[in-house]
């Protein structure tokens, strides 16, 4: 039987559980948010990330790094150290890379190691407590999904983002069918769901922005004059 740290990530989106209708819904998002993003590289980690466009941005080269294992990649790396100089890259793409990670949260220093300041990162994930995580628990479907337990909830991504300097920008959470899709039923769940239900989504997409906000010194006080000078005082008779 294996075990949770030995599931490969797949190579592909039709791999997934409703893998292209999962894609689909999420390269919506992307063309939607794509047109605020700027600057000269984007990374794309795996293949999943490579089969998603951002050519609606003012990005100009984007780059795919595979990890070991993957075929088909521009270069080969390790997401937890990555060949690029610290704050080199515009734009990070991760899309279920931490799903199939054994270390999602080092994965995160490191993007924010090579990332500018003010560079953006874009992450999809599983929750983990949506009929994602309770598809996992069928055995005609577990091999589609990944496992539980490297499955991220929305909420301790985002409180991982914040530890690690970086603001929510946009938020978005998709369903595994099209069910909610329908224009009256897709304007209620973008409007209400991630403020008010967003653990019942199944998948989740979140862009976020690097913040650096230089420490300012203190400016050193001055001493203040003594309000009263010799001579000033003089004493009562």
């Amino acid at each position: 039987m294996k075990s949770a740290s030995t599931v490969a990530a797949p190579a592909a989106w039709q791999r997934l559980l409703r893998g292209r209708h999962i894609a689909e819904q999420l390269q919506r998002r992307l063309d939607e948010w794509a047109p605020s993003l700027f600057g000269f590289t984007l990374l794309k980690i795996d293949p999943l990330s490579a089969a998603l466009s951002l050519d609606k941005s003012r990005l100009l080269h984007s780059v795919q790094m595979g990890q070991v294992g993957v075929a088909e990649a521009e270069l080969l790396g390790d997401a937890t150290a990555m060949p690029f100089a610290p704050g080199s890259l515009d734009a990070c793409l991760l899309a279920h890379v931490l799903d199939y990670s054994e270390h999602p949260h080092a994965i995160l220093r490191e993007t924010e190691v090579v990332l500018r300041d003010d560079g953006w990162l874009i992450i999809t994930g599983f929750n983990p407590y949506s009929s994602a995580g309770l598809a996992r628990l069928l055995p005609a479907l577990r091999h589609r999904l990944p496992p539980w337990q490297r499955m991220l909830a929305p909420g301790r991504l985002e409180d991982w983002l914040k530890l690690l300097g970086f603001d929510v920008i946009k938020q978005d959470y998709l369903g595994l069918t099209g069910l909610f899709d329908f224009p009256l039923l897709g304007q209620w769940r973008r409007r209400f769901c991630p403020h008010y239900c967003p653990s019942l989504a199944a998948v989740y997409i979140i862009m976020a922005r690097k913040r650096r906000y230089p420490l300012t010194p203190i400016r050193q006080l001055k001493p203040l004059p003594r309000a009263l000078q010799p001579g000033m005082a003089c004493q009562r008779e």
